[in-house]
């Protein structure tokens, strides 16, 4: 039976690097949204968004907080999956969003546009960022009584969402929400930290209230076209105001009252987790009544194998009671697309017969231009036809007599309608939005206003990138200029002032373009400089009524399908906006069009088609599914590191000064499988010694542990005693922290350990973990031992001549712990700078000492490498924070 569907959109802290790879290439539609969405963000002040996503050096485990890529990325991701969902013929019944999800689904409802959308957010953004209003953020694994019954716990944060019956948020400044948390422990309470730096829906974000509401204020809101229901009342919504997306950001979430009013209203839908992390999914499977996990349905996790978002999305559409009927591109219907061209396609005998075919439409346009269009067209007697104010009236009405014969023609109506700048308004003429008479009339207003400005200048780039375009215009005297046209993969057109365009050409071409051609135009059309054109024509505009469009019109501005009540605004924002011809096409074919037919004389659009069809790759087969694998703890990191040491996680603790790092510690940490080193520094040999031996008697010969040996230049032959102390009862795991050079000490106890394998192969019995924070202290660890201390070490007898020989082919370090600023004596190291530098380092070691298989791979170990900050251990038990320190390996995996 077919079923109702409720999309569900989540908010901050459900995001990750990388939601929505597979998507990516597994489904045309979700690719082009998410490209679409980021040049939108780009436009309107967030540059990057969907880079930051993608980055290839980082994964879902590394912390995705800064809100600038965060706010729109999940705004992205989720209305990518919309878009998706639809195109496979699943649309909603009802919409529901929490927080910043709720803007989400008003975009999804139709309530703000996609541009009113991205423009709150970005304003928001900066908004956060101005004001300066930190705070963190708590989710409570426990019933919110907990939090209205303690008064510790609720006199320092706010409740900011109740999600479930377990699981509640809570929010406030950073003291607050970290007095929290150890409340939270006292009362052995599961909590999270949760991916935001800002005290979301508490008093905190007072200060930006009056700011935001004004910017809000000029938001233009419709009444949904979809039913919806909000997370800010727990009920229907259906006028909306600035307050309303006001409380949305202030305001508690109330989601576990709104799906308890939903399942109330119509208690079989199936609830569609459209954000990143099937939180939301998980949420509702514990709130509804009857077969909650059947009536949940998350489509985004990132613990799922490949092709099972898209086999998701396929299963519902077969659920949904719509996914019979015209999907795009599905059954086998051929879809097409009429396209209209724009100023530059003119041409003198434009036109032929359609006048005389035509006599009425004709006589009309003559009468409202005041002269022949015709004879404009056919003849050009005045040299008029290349002026703006005469091009655009004779395109126009070109353009809309060769639909009409084509029609007459017995040729069907098209499944979508797009022209380029001046052609969209055939477009929209065509599809019902207005008549020919209207038409014409917005197009001579249009060109009249664009050909009164003067001064200013366009040029065409061909071959580059959006991305290398814009990296050029952001220079110095260049930053005055816009992109005005994206008319395909590597074809740009640049508008700004005359002066600034023409002296653009050498830096457009030392950028690679192949080509930089000044246009012969007045003004800088589609950019800043047309902003008093637009205030002028949206007078002219505001005379005019508007029906919605009767077949999908594509916006030159979004390169999306005109939303309903949206014509006004977007024919002005047209004049101040680039053209997105190649978003444009790129949605009709996501859409499902295979045929393009311009219609107008000339075949510039043919041909931008054809280029942007060749650059857009087939989408591949769905994978097959796979069987889902739990991942588990044991199974992160690298293998060869437990191998080595015999642990069950790759992982390492302990090592902290005086025994703070004691037996107990050491003892519980190995025997459930993790690396721990005793903390030996200041202790003297025979508190050293017992702890040895207790640890030897507790653990035996087969646990993963260690002693921290700790450099001492003032004392050298304590080192020396302590290393003597090690070899004698055997120990085979050393951390070597504080060392500023290799020391004999060091060189001892790596090299005593030193033995040649049945095959010839260096076997090394001492292992050593070096921890190190300068990139010189690292080398000397990466290379062989210095052969200066090697030959005092034999001549005393304190290593034989096989063991010195053999030092020569390994490093001094099985691994490192690359130790960014923890708060103590380290020099105060950017991990973001410092670990890059460090691998490329190890990488270069490896090659140039050629280490024999076993000491040559590239991979981290105890952590993957992550966005770490600087910081102080939150643990006085625990020295290795993956926060602050990475292992890496110079050994293979």
């Amino acid at each position: 039976m077919p079923v109702k569907n409720v999309f569900l959109f989540a908010g901050q802290g459900s995001q990750y690097y990388g939601m929505g790879r597979d998507l990516l290439s597994d489904h045309p539609v979700f690719s082009a949204s998410m490209s679409n969405w980021s040049t939108v963000f780009a436009d309107l002040g967030l540059p990057g968004v969907f880079e930051e996503i993608y980055r290839a050096d980082r994964t879902a485990a590394d912390p995705f907080d800064e809100i600038r890529f965060t706010h729109p990325a999940i705004l992205m991701v989720e209305l990518a999956m919309a878009e998706t969902l639809r195109a496979e013929g699943v649309e909603p019944d009802y919409v529901l969003g929490a927080s910043l999800g709720e803007f989400a689904a008003a975009a999804a409802a139709g309530v703000l546009s996609p541009e009113d959308l991205a423009r709150s957010v970005v304003e928001q953004v900066h908004m956060l960022e101005r004001h300066r209003v930190p705070g963190a953020m708590l989710a409570v694994l426990g019933d919110v009584a907990l939090y209205h019954d303690d008064e510790w716990l609720g006199a320092d944060v706010e409740l900011a969402a109740v999600n479930s019956d377990r699981n509640f948020v809570v929010s406030g400044d950073a003291a607050g929400v970290a007095r929290a948390e150890r409340r939270l422990q006292e009362l052995r309470v599961l909590y999270q930290r949760l991916p935001v730096n800002h005290a979301f829906h508490s008093s905190r974000l007072d200060a930006v209230a009056e700011p935001y509401l004004s910017s809000l204020s000029r938001l233009t809101l419709r009444p949904p076209a979809v039913p919806f229901v909000s997370c800010e009342s727990a009920g229907y919504v259906t006028h909306f105001d600035a307050s309303h997306f006001w409380q949305l950001v202030r305001a508690p979430i109330r989601f576990r009252e709104a799906i308890q009013f939903l399942d109330r209203q119509d208690p079989d839908v199936v609830y569609l987790d459209l954000g990143p992390s099937a939180t939301m999914a998980n949420f509702v499977a514990s709130i509804v009544r009857g077969d909650g996990r059947n009536r949940a349905v998350p489509i985004l996790d990132p613990f799922a194998p490949r092709g099972r978002a898209l086999q998701a999305i396929r299963t519902q559409a077969g659920r949904s009671r719509r996914a019979s009927t015209s999907a795009p591109g599905q059954g086998g219907k051929q879809m097409r697309a009429v396209v209209f061209p724009g100023q530059g396609s003119q041409a003198r005998g434009m036109g032929g017969d359609l006048f005389t075919r035509f006599p009425d439409l004709t006589a009309t346009a003559d009468q409202i231009l005041g002269y022949s269009v015709a004879e404009l067209c056919r003849e050009d007697p005045r040299g008029q036809l290349d002026q703006t104010q005469f091009t655009q009236p004779a395109l126009f009405v070109v353009n809309a007599l060769a639909y009409l014969a084509r029609r007459q023609d017995g040729e069907p109506a098209p499944d979508y309608f797009a022209g380029h700048s001046l052609g969209e308004y055939n477009a929209l003429c065509a599809a019902g939005a207005f008549d020919f008479a209207t038409g014409l009339r917005l197009v001579c207003e249009r060109g009249r206003l664009m050909a009164a400005s003067t001064g200013g200048g366009m040029a065409a780039a061909v071959g580059l990138t959006e991305e290398a375009v814009r990296e050029v215009l952001s220079r110095g005297a260049l930053s005055g200029i816009d992109l005005a046209n994206h008319n395909a993969p590597d074809q740009f057109i640049v508008s700004g002032p005359r002066e600034a365009v023409e002296s653009a050409r050498e830096a457009v071409l030392a950028a690679g373009a192949r080509a930089y051609l000044v246009l012969r135009v007045s003004g800088a059309f589609h950019s800043r400089y047309m902003e008093p054109a637009r205030r002028e024509f949206e007078q002219v505009l505001a005379g005019c009524e508007f029906r919605p469009p009767q077949v999908p019109v594509v916006a030159n501005v979004t390169g999306r399908p005109y939303e309903p009540g949206s014509v006004r605004e977007i024919l002005a924002e047209q004049l101040v906006r680039p053209v997105r011809w190649e978003r444009s096409v790129r949605h009709m074919l996501a859409a499902g069009v295979s045929t393009f037919d311009e219609v107008g004389p000339g075949e510039v659009l043919t041909g931008l088609v054809k280029k942007i069809r060749q650059a857009v790759p087939p989408s591949p087969a769905p994978a097959p599914p796979v069987p889902a694998r739990r991942l588990r703890p044991e199974d992160l990191g690298s293998a060869e590191f437990r191998r080595t040491y015999g642990s069950r996680y790759a992982y390492v603790c302990g090592a902290m000064y005086r025994g703070i790092a004691s037996e107990e510690l050491v003892i519980r940490a190995a025997r459930a499988g993790i690396l721990a080193f005793f903390g030996t520094g200041g202790l003297d040999l025979p508190r050293i010694a017992d702890a040895i031996d207790r640890l030897a008697h507790e653990l035996g010969d087969g646990r993963p542990y260690g002693m921290n040996l700790v450099h001492n230049p003032g004392q050298p032959e304590v080192e020396d005693a302590t290393v003597g102390l090690l070899l004698d009862r055997g120990v085979r795991n050393v951390e070597a922290s504080a060392f500023m050079k290799i020391t004999p000490a060091l060189v001892r106890y790596r090299l005593s350990g030193l033995s040649k394998g049945a095959d010839g192969e260096v076997m090394a019995a001492n292992r050593v973990i070096a921890k190190v924070s300068r990139p010189e202290v690292a080398e000397s660890f990466l290379s062989p031992a210095p052969q200066r201390l090697v030959s005092l070490l034999e001549r005393d007898g304190l290593i034989t001549a096989e063991q010195a020989a053999l030092g020569a082919g390994i490093p001094m370090a099985d691994d490192l712990c690359v130790e960014a600023d923890s708060g103590g004596h380290t020099d105060r190291g950017d991990p973001i700078v410092l670990l890059p530098t460090m691998l490329r380092l190890r990488d270069r070691m490896v090659a140039d000492h050629g280490y024999p298989h076993g000491y040559g791979s590239a991979r981290p170990v105890a952590s993957e490498p992550r966005r770490p900050r600087p910081r102080r251990s939150s643990s006085a038990q625990t020295s290795w924070s993956p926060v602050r320190s990475t292992c890496v390996r110079p050994s293979q995996e």
